[in-house]
């Protein structure tokens, strides 16, 4: 039973996201498609996957209560991540995202801090240098830089 409420509640959020994408109304274009093409297209996929939920129910498993904690902990650290960015800058809150996380999926601590360190650098080389995202370099980079 709970299945099907769970899929009428999707039904119910793709036919919500086609009404959010249809009434966006844009002074101008620079896409052939629009930005409305992506709500609609994902509101329509969303409440068609959602007939097969409806329709065939399937029993459901909940989660064990370690797996819910640890759910709970990474929306934690991604809050307390979201909070950082500016002030600690993205290699510094991105390391230490990471290093939790890898701890939170049984990674030993030089795993967590080989990870760490090498997801933040290759990712801000990716999107800071490569594709030039401007990404935050944090109070503490600034001050130990000198830069205002």
């Amino acid at each position: 039973m709970i299945d099907r409420l769970f899929g009428v509640f999707l039904l119910l959020l793709g036919l919500f996201f086609i009404w959010g994408g249809a009434s966006l109304e844009v002074p101008f274009s620079y896409d052939p498609l629009g930005p409305k093409f992506f709500p609609i297209a994902a509101g329509g996929l969303l409440s068609l996957l959602s007939l097969f939920v409806i329709a065939k129910p399937k029993k459901i498993d909940f989660p064990e209560f370690s797996t819910l904690v640890k759910t709970g902990l990474i929306i934690l650290l991604l809050v307390i991540y979201q909070f950082t960015f500016n002030v600690l800058g993205f290699l510094i809150a991105t390391a230490i995202l990471v290093f939790f996380m890898s701890r939170i999926f049984k990674g030993t601590s030089k795993q967590a801090l080989g990870s760490a360190i090498g997801v933040s650098v290759s990712v801000y080389l990716i999107f800071g240098i490569l594709l030039d995202v401007p990404l935050p370099h944090g109070v503490i980079l600034n001050f130990l830089l000198g830069v205002s």
